[in-house]
């Protein structure tokens, strides 16, 4: 019997809203393939990819001002 991680939880007052997200099949699956190497769930890795996009987006922008 496989033994799951421990499930993360949100900290309290965190609100959390459901998105779809479309990706093409070669993107899905790599996507699976890197979050399978983190030991992650699919949609927690996916969440964790755009939180550090958009810290390096917000960075990007603040060098142009």
């Amino acid at each position: 019997m496989k033994i799951l991680p421990k499930a993360k939880r949100l900290p309290n007052g965190t609100v959390c809203h459901t998105r779809n997200v479309r990706m093409t099949s070669d993107e899905v699956i790599e996507v699976k393939h890197y979050a399978a190497n983190e030991q992650e769930s699919f949609s927690w890795f996916l969440h964790a990819m755009a939180i550090r996009g958009l810290e390096d987006y917000k960075r990007e922008l603040a060098t142009y001002q």
